[in-house]
């Protein structure tokens, strides 16, 4: 496992040792859902947080957005693309791939030596409940100056990104977000959320809306 991946994945024989699942066929929603009510589990989003605080300790001062995000998919998600509008990520990689019920955490900071702010986006791929590949883009703007954070996600169809829209598009659209933003499609859903200052912490969280059906 990656040293930015933290929790235990949360798979069918997870499922198969509580008794609500018992002799029952088990779902990627089932999945999902577990996924969500063990968002916090063995302390694993304290535990992403904090490496990301680490990072940003040894970065020092400067605009850094401390991102994480929580794969509640059902099933593994993987790094597609990303795309910095200003700055890059400083010594953690983008986690290649999150099994579900996993957290990842990066630290992405402006450019050094201009005075320009925090800003990209990140796509990764997943499912949806029928089986279908979905990309999950989500995005940030935090600028050089305080009070102006933004998040965005937009969700879509495996290839969407590649082929319907623009980095550009994309930018504008995240310049123009809200400090939370939520977006479905075909069953995939995605939150995101920013603080509004020049250290700001970004969560996105990947999932599926039948997920939050209760049992």
């Amino acid at each position: 496992m990656a040293a930015n991946v933290f929790g235990n994945p949360i798979t069918d024989e997870t499922l198969k040792a509580m008794p609500e699942y018992n002799n029952k066929p088990i779902t990627r929603c089932d999945r999902a859902h577990e996924a969500l009510n063990m968002i916090h589990a063995e302390s694993k989003d304290v535990n992403a947080l904090r490496y990301v605080e680490n990072l940003k300790e040894q970065y020092g001062d400067g605009v850094s957005t401390l991102c994480v995000v929580y794969n509640a998919t059902g099933d593994p998600i993987t790094f597609q693309d990303s795309h910095d509008w200003h700055g890059h990520l400083w010594k953690a990689p983008y986690p290649q791939s999150l099994l579900n019920g996993q957290w990842g955490a990066f630290l992405h900071v402006h450019p050094s030596g201009a005075m320009a702010g925090s800003s990209a986006a990140v796509i990764y791929r997943g499912k949806n409940d029928a089986g279908k590949d979905h990309d999950f883009m989500f995005s940030w703007m935090n600028p050089w100056w305080s009070g102006s954070c933004t998040a965005y996600t937009l969700v879509r169809p495996a290839g969407y990104f590649d082929r319907e829209i623009s980095w550009d598009t994309l930018q504008n659209n995240t310049d123009n977000g809200k400090l939370q933003w939520t977006n479905e499609n075909e069953g995939c859903k995605s939150y995101v959320s920013i603080g509004n200052n020049t250290t700001a912490i970004y969560e996105a969280k990947l999932t599926l809306k039948c997920a939050e059906d209760s049992k």
